[in-house]
């Protein structure tokens, strides 16, 4: 099922002469209105990650627009599948092709910019800035966080073969794409920070949070780390550190929500059980390189401040 299978349409209601149950269903804080005639279940919009609200308002606008909009910036993001690491402001954003460009909304945000057919594509039934464009776009528009998030998982996702294997070219053939782009657009606003994020993305990172406490020990002057590890613990095991410092002696784990919740990493396994499992391969990786774990989640991420200060207190920031 996809998000748009989960929209309610007005018309459909009335078509089916249900109108009545629906106003209840409203009036009971059952269903709530994602836009004027479509409307969505209360505990579906409650569940829903910040990516899948902006990917039900792209599909509630489609439903009723006039013309199918074209899809850009963080809502093309969030459609093509990539995280927006803090980027949901509550309106959909759209590229405007047509000759009379309709005036922006205060839910609706329509750019108007020129671009190549060659950068148009569909994801599902949704027409869409093709992968590169809208990381261009993301990475003028969005803070560095958000944009280094979402590049490293574009990345990620078409170059990560997974037990450690990165495939370079792969993820050297977007990265091409994308930095052209912003070469070719040197007074473009947001170009600067554009051109530092690309020239430090990196697909090794499993998790937003792993991208931006990368980012930000950059930032800091942090002693750079190595990414995705392998260290062998015994028993023909193998894993891979999110960050490591051999010259240090250390090593980092980011503890995401994702790791205790998400089932494409829990494997059908209980927080209680994860958090054990995750204990029993640190004491492992401790006993196999004598190296001192950091380990640390979204808390130290609450500031650059305090994430300095955290960094500092082990011995990675001067």
């Amino acid at each position: 099922m996809t998000e748009r299978d989960e929209l309610i349409l007005w018309r459909d209601a009335h078509a089916r002469g249900e109108t009545a149950t629906l106003d209840r269903a409203v009036g009971a804080g059952e269903v709530l209105r994602v836009r004027r005639g479509v409307y969505v279940a209360a505990s579906r919009w409650a569940g829903a990650r910040p990516e899948q609200r902006m990917r039900l308002r792209a599909h509630a606008l489609a439903a009723v627009a006039t013309r199918p909009p074209v899809f850009s910036h963080a809502t093309a993001a969030a459609l093509h599948g990539l995280p927006i690491h803090r980027g949901d402001d509550g309106r959909v954003h759209t590229l405007e092709l047509g000759p009379v460009p309709a005036a922006s909304r205060s839910d609706v945000v329509r750019h108007r910019h020129e671009v190549a057919g060659t950068d148009l594509a569909r994801v599902g039934p949704l027409r869409v800035t093709t992968l590169a464009r809208t990381l261009f776009d993301v990475l003028c528009a969005e803070p560095a966080e958000t944009a280094t998030a979402a590049i490293d998982a574009a990345l990620r996702a078409g170059a990560w073969r997974g037990r450690g294997v990165y495939d370079e070219r792969a993820a050297a053939v977007l990265l091409e794409d994308v930095r052209a782009r912003v070469d070719e657009a040197p007074g473009a606003r947001g170009i600067r920070r554009a051109r530092f994020v690309v020239s430090i993305a990196d697909g090794r990172a499993q998790l937003p949070g792993e991208s931006i406490s990368r980012l930000w020990m950059l930032q800091l002057g942090a002693a750079e780390p190595e990414l995705q590890v392998p260290v062998a613990i015994g028993g023909g095991r193998q894993v891979f550190l999110d960050f490591a410092w051999p010259r240090l002696r250390r090593f980092g784990e980011f503890d995401g929500d994702g790791k205790y919740v998400d089932p494409a990493l829990t494997a059908g396994r209980s927080p209680r059980d994860v958090l054990r499992a995750q204990r029993e391969r640190e004491s492992r990786i401790v006993a196999a390189t004598g190296w001192t774990p950091v380990r640390w989640g979204w808390e130290r991420l609450a500031s650059r401040t305090a994430f300095a200060a955290f960094l500092r207190s082990h011995g990675l920031l001067r």
